[in-house]
């Protein structure tokens, strides 16, 4: 599923827990009806580009692939984000 939004926040959490797997969970607005609102991040799309953390995709558009997981996780597979931020954190 190709997505387009705005990043509203941003968090790293290991999932699952104690099991060293560092994933990013973001939370999304501006996409379409009945689109998912939380995606994933995984690890190896993290380790890719070193400049990616939350403090810095948060309030920035995104362009992204997703996919759904067997456990209803929207996981994404590629994503680029906007040069600049749109909209401040709250």
């Amino acid at each position: 599923m190709h997505l387009r939004g705005l990043i509203q926040s941003a968090v790293l959490e290991e999932s699952p827990p104690e099991s060293g797997n560092i994933e990013m969970m973001v939370r999304v607005q501006g996409v379409g009806p009945g689109q998912p609102r939380r995606l994933v991040l995984p690890y190896a799309l993290l380790v890719q580009d070193e400049d990616l953390e939350p403090e810095s995709v948060v309030g920035r558009a995104f362009d992204a692939d997703v996919q759904q997981d067997d456990q209803q996780r929207w996981i994404v597979e590629t994503i680029a984000f906007a040069s600049r931020v749109l909209r401040k954190p709250d």
